[in-house]
């Protein structure tokens, strides 16, 4: 959905009209809008509002593509091809500007999706009083997924344009503005400036607690006042909820509710991992038995030739490649810092064959590269966009209890730690079932074991590759502060190599995206990242 540059200030009347559950619904600019309260009067409108929510996350701006391909270009993962149009230039040699578009659209498309969500939030009192109480359990569940999809959007600002929470001890960097409540007075507009990563992070919680606490126990999902199965995948639910707040506490570094909540979700018993022979069809396969939350397209709602599908198909644009060792055409410390993503699986992963060898149909492209082939239908666009997987939860809870182990001298964690990491690798990696890890709580491992320190290296490693190209690598990189070389145009301009432990540097900087200029332009509040 095209739309024109908006600002967060909070600023011009809107006048909602209702259209059944189309995407239009409550697609408010993220000018903070005075708000008609008038628009919620019944389920009905509450139902079209959550939908629209949804609809908002499935804009080329935010899951339909750009979320997924910014950390993943970003990174060591991805790379543009020579021959490409004009998207994600300055992103793929860590020279982008405070003036790039899909920054501006991706600030804009977030924030339009908080505002959504803000409406519904806000409204929960008002609609209570006007529902017939055999309504209030959909109308209760409602309210909860906004808050859940508010939280998801709000750490997702945080993400990507400010840096993880633990980048300062106290968490007292710039992150991005919260704003959440709709004024329904132009007295009541503001210029919002930028709260700090503590306060947005502390936000995501309430969200999540108060998701949770109005998401049916059972973890179904209420459709026109019945539950409805079809539905469960695509819409966020109490298990969905969890592995967002996992997701989140791993970010925060909460290592004992990362590995609680995964936990709970592992023994829910509704999801189950990719068998090792079907895992490429099942992935693209909408709905799949691994599938906690994905965004929905279908062939009459979709983002086209926008999309992340159509970027990655040859028989697209085909602009965007996986990397391999031999595009790293530099030398130095940048060739031997660099790994490419396709070095990082064996023979033998069948999560390789998303990335095979070949050549880019255009002419004069690369020649014996890895495509990008998670997102490949172009012809009807029945591919959803996964956003939480259930081999998630394996690995944010391995991780948690290794560095619980790491912290606290436990042998105990350390040993479910390494159970689940050999369960994940044991479902990718045939090889692996003859190979598991051994590993040593302290001193020096013994013969056929590696080090704590070593195996969690292993275990961001086996992240890279399960979760490659679905927009999560950049994130572990600079949570970790992990240094890598960001390879340029398949190699054909010079790598830049990003260190976290020196000076930063212009590139460093560019680990994340700046505040748009848009914003800073009628914003005074509003302050920039460093280095843009």
């Amino acid at each position: 959905m095209h739309m024109k540059r908006s600002t967060l200030i909070l600023g011009t009347l809107a006048l909602l009209t209702l259209g059944s559950c189309k995407k239009d619904f409550l697609d408010i600019r993220p000018q903070q809008s005075v708000f008609t309260s008038d628009v919620f009067s019944s389920l009905s409108t509450a139902r079209a509002a959550v939908n629209g929510l949804y609809s908002q996350m499935q804009s080329y701006s935010y899951y339909g593509r750009d979320a997924h391909v910014i950390p993943e270009i970003l990174s060591d993962n991805a790379t543009r091809s020579i021959k490409s149009g004009n998207r994600y230039t300055g992103m793929n040699t860590l020279t982008h500007a405070a003036t790039d578009a899909n920054v501006g659209r991706m600030w804009d498309q977030i924030y339009r999706t908080v505002i959504n969500a803000n409406a519904i939030i806000d409204n929960e009192e008002k609609l209570r009083n006007v529902v017939a109480p055999l309504e209030l359990p959909e109308l209760t569940q409602l309210v909860g997924e906004a808050y859940a999809v508010r939280a998801l959007a709000y750490f997702d600002l945080a993400k990507f344009f400010s840096r993880p929470l633990k980048f300062t001890a106290d968490g007292s960097h710039l992150c991005v503005p919260l704003v959440l409540k709709q004024p329904t007075t132009v007295g009541e507009l503001t210029y919002p400036a930028r709260n700090t990563a503590a306060e947005v992070y502390a936000q995501i919680d309430r969200d999540l607690t108060a998701a949770l606490e109005r998401l049916p126990q059972n973890g179904n999902v209420i459709v026109s006042g019945a539950e409805n199965a079809n539905w469960f995948r695509v819409r966020l639910n109490r298990w969905s909820a969890l592995g967002l707040k996992t997701r989140v506490a791993i970010y925060k570094e909460d290592w004992t509710t990362a590995a609680a909540t995964a936990t709970e979700v592992i023994n829910s018993g509704r999801y189950t991992l990719y068998p090792f022979a079907s895992m490429v069809q099942d992935f693209r396969t909408p709905g799949n038995a691994e599938a906690m939350f994905e965004v929905v397209n279908n062939t009459n709602d979709n983002p086209g030739t926008d999309g992340l599908a159509y970027l990655s198909s040859q028989q697209g644009y085909g602009e965007l490649l996986a990397t391999r060792q031999s595009m790293n055409r530099q030398t130095g410390t940048t060739a031997s810092t660099f790994r490419g993503l396709y070095d990082a699986y064996s023979a033998s992963d069948v999560r390789r064959q998303f990335i095979p060898l070949g050549n880019r149909n255009s002419v004069g492209g690369e020649i014996n590269v890895p495509l990008a082939q998670k997102y490949v239908n172009i012809s009807t666009y029945q591919e959803n966009l996964k956003i939480i997987r259930f081999a998630e939860m394996y690995l944010s809870r391995a991780e948690a209890n290794a560095r619980l182990a790491l912290q606290n001298a436990d042998a105990a964690a350390l040993t479910s730690s390494v159970a689940d990491l050999n369960l994940l690798r044991n479902r990718r990696d045939t090889a692996t079932v003859s190979r598991p890890l051994n590993v040593a709580l302290s001193g020096t491992p013994p013969a056929g074991s590696i080090s704590l320190p070593a195996y969690l290296d292993t275990m961001m490693l086996e992240r890279r590759r399960e979760f490659a190209l679905e927009g999560q690598r950049l994130f572990d990189l600079n949570r970790t502060r992990t240094n890598f070389v960001k390879i340029s145009t398949a190699g054909s301009a010079t790598s830049r190599l990003i260190q976290y432990d020196v000076a930063p540097t212009s590139f460093f900087n560019r680990t994340i995206l700046p505040i748009p200029n848009g914003e800073l332009a009628v914003n005074p509040n509003l302050l920039q990242n460093p280095g843009f």
